[in-house]
């Protein structure tokens, strides 16, 4: 009986770091897709 809970509790743990995986691969993606700010550094560079 406590097998059957230790790999209940590990089958738990493998989906909440696959889960975290996915999440992170999403998050990933959403980044790539997002326009990049160009920043002007400040020194007078802007053209006018």
């Amino acid at each position: 009986m406590i097998a059957f809970y230790l790999s209940l509790a590990a089958l738990g743990a493998a989906g909440s770091a696959l889960i975290r995986q996915l999440a992170a691969a999403q998050a990933r993606q959403r980044a790539a897709l997002r326009p990049v700010r160009v920043r002007a550094d400040g020194r007078g560079s802007r053209e006018r």
